[in-house]
């Protein structure tokens, strides 16, 4: 290896450094510091590369060393600098352990939280107090923040945490370009961000709503984020004066998001989205939402991006389905009025979506029917991929609409794929859901309830054959996942025998 040209070893040891599995973390860390330990020339290349990802992140106990880590990063910004990855979690309110540090280790600690404060805060700030207090008591998110700061050339962060006052202070600091960024564009180089906290309580929008203002900010995805505090005097972000610049965000994607509307409030301020998935969701704990998703309202939000979005995915978790369906009535409809029309979203390739989002199927008298036309009419030509989600029992209208669709060769010539998946089980049906058009069936007929429900199902066999027949003609790879199947269960199965 030795005799390895400097630009092979130093592909081989990034090829390590990038395999940030959590799995893999000490195997990866031990092969890079033996390599570094060979000779000279290797330690040269590769030593930077064993600070490319630092993994503070769950189930990594942080002790003294780490506030040491901390302080010679600051003493040495050159390493620093060689920092382009971290992974952070701190539980709330707890300190980091320091039974094994020295006198002289907590003196040096103490000596070093002025220069960090003097730093970070401005001369009579607010908070002053209590980033000293937290310091000088060793709290994890207080220590993680002064890490942050001097991280300038980060690429990407990855959260595990629930939130924190004083590292928001910070990300709001960035975004404001306030002291410790007012100098010069804060993480000019850090383009992903992610967040998928460990813990029941999520991580709130208005925490990771900063990141949209970073300069260069491309991804922010996560899960078991709460949206419960996104009220619009909960982030004055977004009324800044003068308007704060956003950055080149290209891609959300949020899975697991509670009290969720949509996301409408970064929608507004962003400006060439590409890429947009949410799933909406419950809190662990919760048996009610006093906010209801509203698909009319996020595709207004969406019309801007009708250039530029790619991919597009709008979903309901199990949790929020099983809600919702208990709910029943008029919560059913207003939860499940279709999209209007894609057609202009000429960029489309890739579209997931509800079967009650995609189609109209509601009956409700309260509720006024959406005028939304044939799905043929309302799709975009350049359309790839369509997946159809929680798809319900009475579904003859959607393999209707769906067979239009994948026969239609001249209106979608780039059509691939076809993917339907039904609705989950423990998913209760309410019946607006279950009894197509206003149809109702007494219990006095039962008998002929039966014959309705086999010959419904042999016309929905029907038409399934015939929409299958029909993907595999156009060589579109169909694939219907029934009710309680897994991804990897009898696939090749669904694909060809359909539903």
């Amino acid at each position: 290896m030795e005799n390895l040209p400097t630009e092979i070893l130093g592909m081989i040891g990034k090829f390590i450094a990038l395999d940030i599995d959590g799995n893999c973390e000490k195997m990866r860390r031990s092969t890079l510091l033996a390599l570094t330990l060979c000779c000279r020339k290797f330690h040269k290349i590769f030593e930077p590369l064993l600070y490319y990802h630092l993994d503070l992140g769950y189930g990594i106990p942080l002790t003294d060393a780490h506030i040491h880590l901390v302080i010679r990063l600051w003493n040495h910004p050159e390493v620093a600098d060689w920092v382009r990855s971290v992974k952070l979690f701190w539980y709330f309110d707890e300190n980091i352990p320091v039974h094994d540090a020295s006198d002289e280790d907590i003196d040096e600690f103490a000596k070093f939280v002025p220069r960090a404060l003097n730093k970070i805060l401005m001369p009579g700030e607010a908070f002053t107090d209590e980033w000293e207090k937290c310091l000088l008591e060793f709290k994890m998110e207080a220590w993680l923040g002064v890490l942050f700061v001097g991280l300038t050339h980060l690429e990407r962060i990855e959260f595990e945490n629930e939130d924190s006052g004083l590292f928001i202070t910070i990300l709001y600091k960035a975004a404001e370009r306030e002291q410790p960024f007012h100098e010069t564009p804060p993480f000019p180089f850090l383009r992903e961000v992610i967040a998928h906290c460990q813990l029941e309580e999520g991580i709130t929008e208005v925490f990771l709503t900063p990141f949209l203002y970073f300069p260069n900010v491309q991804s922010i995805t996560g899960s078991s984020i709460s949206a419960e505090y996104s009220s619009d005097d909960g982030c004055h972000l977004y009324s800044h004066e003068p308007p704060l610049s956003v950055g080149p965000i290209k891609q959300i994607s949020l899975g697991d998001v509670r009290m969720c509307t949509g996301m409408l409030k970064w929608l507004r301020v962003c400006k060439e989205l590409e890429h947009f998935s949410i799933e909406a969701s419950l809190h662990p704990n919760a048996e009610v939402t006093e906010r209801r998703f509203d698909t009319q309202k996020l595709f207004q939000a969406l019309l801007p991006f009708k250039d530029t979005l790619k991919f597009l995915s709008v979903t309901y978790d199990k949790q929020y389905n099983s809600w919702l369906d208990m709910s029943g009535g008029i919560p059913v409809c207003e939860d499940n009025i279709p999209f209007e029309s894609f057609q202009e979203f000429s960029a489309l390739e890739h579209l997931t979506v509800r079967h009650a989002h995609l189609v109209s199927f509601f009956s409700h008298a309260a509720i006024k029917k959406p005028s939304i036309g044939r799905l043929v009419d309302r799709l975009p030509s350049s359309l790839q991929t369509l997946s159809v989600q929680d798809v319900l029992p009475d579904n003859t209208g959607l393999l209707t609409e769906l067979l239009m669709v994948v026969q239609d060769r001249s209106l979608f010539p780039h059509l691939k794929s076809l993917e339907l998946r039904d609705k989950p089980l423990g998913s209760p049906v309410s019946d607006d859901e279950t009894i197509p058009d206003g149809t109702t069936v007494g219990g006095a007929a039962a008998g002929l309830n039966m014959a309705l429900v086999k010959e419904e199902a042999d016309r929905e066999y029907a038409d399934t054959e015939r929409l299958r027949r029909e993907c595999e003609a156009r060589g579109i790879d169909m694939q219907w996942f029934m009710e309680g199947m897994s991804d990897s269960e009898d696939e090749g199965e669904v694909h060809n025998a359909g539903h």
